[in-house]
């Protein structure tokens, strides 16, 4: 009798065991790949941004207030903390990003032709002080109204920042320009989490829903997005270093923050990935598939973005920008053309493809 429950046990097990192993490897719907890029990795992203630029209009006043190194050391290391969480972000150019031109205001990079440096000079000759009332500055140029604008100022070596009388009207523009980036940052995060915005908008598509019709619209727009950031890695910070015909400076380099804006461009993106889950689509003879997308993060990774080693590699050499490159541009097709499709998603054209 003992015996034979036994085996009626076991018998359970088995199923309940099969069960879950059929679970285990059928892919994940659209909508949950939706949810999960969203609570994994979008809000928490916004969230980051936003609990680092807070204390920039701090930091800013109180170096205009004292002048002193501990105050220039905080506020420089408060800044980087800004363009790393940025970094994160940057390629989500859909939704309250979007709205507005948000993204060009807090971030504008590109400059090939340097738009912000004369738009700068033209506010710092004429000396309006009108510039400091709420909402004045948000009335100028994107291109002065944030990361980059600030960081003119705070690395400007011939008048630098601080309480003497040179730099009064600097510390004006700057402390505008650090609340304009902390309002700018509220609103994307706003948009976002508040009853009704854009989470709420993916995660219930629908006939009423103005944007996603349904979860696949929803899941090709994150999609998207993880293309457009492997496109901008590939083009705008790679490619430079391999085509000598582009003039294109690296993003906030006066900072020296181009290799961890690089590092945190890689990071940002392979957690999106991870998120998605698009590898739960592939039939098992795809194995190589994730082989290669597996090695192609190590090289991603183990890249500095400068064409150096990154200080947490698994590989021993150094990938080349060419390789980098060359990798970032394959990933960016996988996911385009063999991920993409093998999950069903029809991802067409993204903002960098062109007309």
């Amino acid at each position: 009798m003992v015996h034979r429950v036994l085996l009626v046990g076991f018998s359970i097990l088995a199923l309940i065991s099969q069960a879950a192993g059929v679970r285990a490897n059928e892919p994940v719907s659209h909508a949950e790949m939706v949810k999960a890029a969203i609570e994994q990795h979008i809000i928490p992203h916004i969230d980051a941004l936003k609990a680092a630029a807070d204390p920039l209009p701090g930091a800013v006043e109180n170096v205009c207030k004292s002048g002193s190194a501990e105050s220039r050391q905080q506020l420089s290391q408060q800044f980087a903390k800004v363009v790393e969480a940025y970094a994160g972000i940057d390629f989500l150019r859909f939704g309250p990003m979007q709205e507005k031109g948000r993204r060009e205001q807090i971030s504008f990079w590109p400059d090939p032709r340097g738009f912000l440096g004369r738009q700068m000079r033209l506010i710092l000759t004429a000396q309006d002080e009108a510039i400091a009332q709420p909402g004045a500055l948000a009335k100028q140029s994107a291109a002065v109204q944030g990361l980059g604008a600030l960081e003119y100022l705070i690395q400007d070596k011939d008048v630098p920042l601080g309480p003497d009388e040179a730099a009064r009207y600097r510390c004006v523009v700057a402390k505008a320009i650090a609340g304009n980036i902390v309002r700018l940052v509220g609103e994307v995060s706003t948009g976002w989490e508040k009853p009704g915005g854009w989470a709420d908008k993916m995660l219930h598509p629908g006939p009423e829903n103005d944007t996603y019709k349904n979860e696949s619209e929803a899941a090709v727009e994150v999609v998207k997005a993880l293309i457009v950031g492997l496109s901008l890695t590939a083009d705008l910070q790679i490619k430079p270093q391999i085509d000598p015909k582009i003039r294109l400076k690296p993003p906030y380099d006066k900072s020296g923050l181009q290799k961890p804006f690089y590092a945190a461009s890689i990071a940002s993106l392979h957690q999106l990935y991870n998120a998605l889950q698009l590898e739960s689509y592939l039939p098992p003879e795809r194995r190589w598939m994730k082989d290669w997308v597996a090695g192609t993060w190590r090289a991603l990774e183990a890249s500095d973005g400068a064409g150096g080693h990154s200080s947490h590699v698994e590989r021993d050499d150094s990938p080349t920008p060419r390789e980098v490159f060359d990798r970032a541009n394959g990933l960016r097709n996988m996911v385009s053309n063999r991920l993409s499709v093998a999950a069903k998603l029809t991802v067409g054209f993204n903002e960098l493809d062109g007309d």
